[in-house]
């Protein structure tokens, strides 16, 4: 068997949500050609990348030239819960307010300029809600029958999968709503910073998902 077909056994038909899982900095790899690991995370490397329309051993080179790194996510459910709610709850509670804010201003200001992204802010505040809602049913009832060990736990977990598939449409319509975050050529600095931000709360809801559909929630199977 050649190296190439070492590596295709190896990654091919493996999960690319537990690729993710697994192998730290293959999330970037993922993120830059636009493979939805997350939400879709239950696909086949293999049926993704063909999906895409992307050369599966291209690929397979660049996960196996991975470096292996200390993953940040802790071993105990309880240790994963604490650290879910720390650095995504806290964080998206404390910045969609402030992207909303932004859009609001870049909407008014450039409201001229084909390129701007009108219907931005009222497309977060709908976020807003949806997500503040999620995370709020995930802290009253989800997160405290894990910690209990509830052997119903599996019931909320269906409920909140397929809102995050919700979530991860939102996404996809949020790349559209803004060009992939792309600000145009000469856009002033309140436009950028809030392509930035969007991009951060892209790539923080990503992984918070990623994080529950692929590591957590797999513990407490049906």
């Amino acid at each position: 068997m050649t190296q190439v077909d070492d590596l295709q056994t190896k990654f091919r038909d493996e999960p690319i949500g537990e690729i993710a899982a697994r192998l730290p900095g293959a999330m970037a790899i993922f993120r830059k050609l636009k493979l939805d690991y997350c939400c879709g995370g239950a696909i086949s490397l293999g049926a993704a990348l063909k999906k895409r329309g992307l050369v599966l051993a291209d690929v397979e080179r660049q996960l196996a030239a991975l470096t292996p790194q200390e993953s940040e996510i802790p071993e105990s459910s309880g240790q994963i819960i604490d650290h879910l709610i720390s650095r995504y709850h806290e964080t998206h509670r404390r910045e969609l307010p402030e992207l909303i804010e932004l859009a609001r201003r870049v909407e008014r200001v450039h409201a001229g300029n084909p390129e701007a992204p009108a219907g931005l802010a009222d497309f977060l505040i709908r976020m807003d809600t949806a997500l503040g809602t999620h995370m709020q049913q995930e802290e009253l009832i989800l997160f405290p029958m894990i910690r209990a060990g509830d052997p119903m736990v599996s019931v909320p977990i269906s409920a909140m999968v397929v809102e995050h598939l919700d979530h991860g449409d939102s996404l996809e319509a949020l790349a559209t709503l803004t060009h992939d975050m792309e600000p145009p050529e000469g856009a002033c600095g309140t436009w950028r910073a809030l392509y930035a931000g969007v991009r951060k709360l892209s790539d923080d809801l990503t992984n918070h998902i990623h994080i529950e559909n692929n590591i957590l929630f797999p513990r407490f199977p049906n």
